[in-house]
């Protein structure tokens, strides 16, 4: 049975399967909104009323300037202390107790969507303990050759379902699954 607030993992992802150079940017992204098209984030972004995201993605959204996500709660899991942005409402967790993240995230997200932001072992340890329902994936027709991998090694098998597909003019394919429960 799916949560009436699900959790959704959002992202884009080269065709060799990277999400971030190996840096961990994203610059190559960029390329692809040159004519204003947004593959759909606007209004992802507008059905999501709470975010988790990894300590270093996290870190790693902190030097895009300005914080994004100005009015949506932010769960990060960590030890460490992080700055944080004047007027963003960032939640610091601490503990492996994922179940009671993805629940106080649900919570805060009320009748919206929590998206998993990322990084990837943040994503596989969720996917792993069954608490993400929707993967929502934009593949970017271009090759980087290295970089961060969009699942890290050791993710259990998942099965999927399709629930949407949308090509664009530029190549870029979208693709929305629903993440099967097991039993």
């Amino acid at each position: 049975m799916t949560p009436a607030t699900p959790v959704a993992l959002y992202l884009a992802s080269s065709l060799d399967g990277f999400i971030a150079a190996p840096d961990g940017s994203v610059g190559w992204l960029e390329t692809f909104s040159g004519d204003g098209e947004n593959y759909g984030y606007a209004g992802f972004l507008a059905g999501v009323g709470a975010l988790v995201m990894g300590s270093r993605t996290y870190e790693q959204a902190l030097g895009f300037g300005e914080w994004p996500y100005a009015d949506l709660p932010c769960f990060v899991p960590t030890s460490r202390m992080l700055p944080v942005p004047d007027g963003a409402d960032i939640r610091f967790r601490s503990g492996d107790d994922l179940e009671a993240l993805a629940a106080e995230a649900r919570t805060a997200a009320g009748d919206r969507a929590v998206w998993l932001v990322g990084g990837a072992a943040l994503a596989r340890s969720m996917l792993d303990a069954g608490l993400v329902e929707t993967l929502d994936l934009a593949l970017m027709p271009v090759l980087l050759g290295d970089g961060i991998p969009l699942f890290v090694s050791g993710l259990r098998q998942h099965g999927l379902a399709l629930r949407e597909s949308r090509t664009h003019a530029d190549g870029v394919v979208q693709l929305r699954y629903s993440v099967r429960t097991e039993g």
